[in-house]
Parts: structure tokens; sequence; C-alpha cells
């Protein structure tokens, strides 16, 4: 049996993951007050309506992502409620929250909770270059940093996603600057690195940055690699993850 694991996110539920896959997530939702993608005035699928698809492995929705509004959500125990009785309903294992758009990290503790008490699984996202490295540089930086050291002290959190990509594959340089020392740092504030999860995107994705991840997946002995839009990877680069973390 491997000793990690490998998943990833899609915006459509009609994308099946690969069979190799323990987690796969859905989303984005991105319309945080009417928990569907898209935005209030011009909504998409919705958690509370959607039947999660039946795959092997976990399934979990996504609250949150690129260009999720408003900010300081959720803002009320209305707000979490809704993400719980949602993640109750249809099929769904869990909630993944992508934190992209200021969140109030109290009422994501809060959350996390009332679905740990439920059996449901959590997630934690968020982007980990340099601000995150970088703390005292930047308010953004502070704040991230506070949410991460918060949800891990709260011991809600079964995965902190490293998002190391912004819309394509950062270059090398930022690679070896920034993905290395995010790792050491989420692990120093949650403890065990096994919850502990690197992400890439397949855009911008080649031979050597896709070894770069694996090697430190690897090297720091962490959870696993997750696939942002796994539809759009192509098959030798899974069978490449496959093949280096013995899935």
């Amino acid at each position: 049996m491997s000793n990690y694991v490998i998943g990833g996110w899609s915006q459509r539920v009609s994308d099946l993951p690969p069979s190799e896959f323990s987690y796969t997530m859905y989303g984005m939702i991105t319309n945080l007050q009417g928990l569907t993608s898209g935005t209030l005035a011009s909504p998409g699928w919705s958690v509370e309506r959607t039947q999660a698809p039946s795959v092997g492995g976990s399934v979990l929705w996504t609250y949150g992502g690129g260009g999720c509004t408003p900010t300081a959500m959720p803002s009320s125990q209305s707000d979490i409620d809704n993400i719980v009785n949602s993640a109750k309903s249809n099929g769904w294992d869990g909630v993944d929250f992508d934190d992209e758009c200021s969140m109030n990290t109290a009422n994501i503790v809060k959350t996390m909770q009332e679905l740990k008490s439920s059996s449901k699984q959590t997630g934690y996202t968020f982007i980990a270059g340099w601000a995150f490295n970088n703390p005292n540089a930047s308010s953004s930086g502070r704040a991230i940093n506070y949410a991460v050291q918060e949800i891990a002290n709260s011991a809600s959190c079964d995965r902190f996603i490293l998002m190391c990509y912004a819309s394509a594959m950062w270059s090398m340089t930022d690679i070896v600057a920034n993905v290395g020392s995010a790792i050491d740092r989420t692990i120093n504030y949650v403890g065990n690195r096994k919850k502990v999860i690197l992400a890439l995107t397949p855009i911008g994705l080649n031979g050597e940055n896709l070894d770069y991840f694996l090697n430190e997946v690897i090297s720091k002995d962490i959870g696993g690699l997750f696939i942002w839009n796994f539809p759009k990877l192509l098959q030798s680069d899974l069978s490449k993850i496959i093949n280096m973390l013995d899935i």
C-alpha cells in the first residue's frame, strides 16, 4: 500500500476522476451566500440540489476558490448551518475550504468542528507562496499564517492543501524559492506531516517542475499530491505521479 495519496479538483460534477484518486473535490462554490458555483447574480450548480458523483474514494465539494465572494465568510451561524447541512445531503463526504477571498477563520473553525461532529471530512486549501513564507512583509501573509495556525490548533482539519501555482505553474525560480519552505512551515504549524498535501496545475506542467514537486512530496514524506483541474492532466504525467508515489 502506498505511503501517499493523490486527488484533485474539477468544476464540473460530470468529470469523473482517475481510479487511483483517493479524494475528488468539486466546485468551485464561489457564490458563498447561495452555495452555488458562479456568482449570486449568475449562479451555476448548487451543492444543495446536486448529488455527489459516485466514484471511488472520498467526494467533497469546495467552498470558495478564485473569485469567491463576499469576503469574511462564513459570517453567521446561519451560514455555518447551510454549509454543514449541504455537506450532509446528497452523498457528499465533506467540504474543502479554498480560502482565496479572506474568509472568516473563526467561523471556518466552527464549521469544521460541526462537520467533524457529523463524521464529515474537512480540508483547508490556501496559496502557499511568497506571502505565506514571508508573513512579516504583508498583511495578506500574516493573515494566511494566522488562519493556518488557528485551524491547525483546532484539530478539526483533515488536510492542509498547499496551492503552489497561479494560473499556470510558477517559474522554477519561484518554485525553488517557495515550495519547500512552504511545506516546512505548514508541517511546523500542523505537526502531522501526513496532513500536508502539495498541489499543482496541469497548465505549464513539464518534466522538470513535476519531478521537483514529486521529489518534495517524497523527501519530506508528506501526505501526497493534488491536481487542480485534473481532466487536463496528461496521461503521461498521471502515470509518472502514480509510479513515483507507488500508488
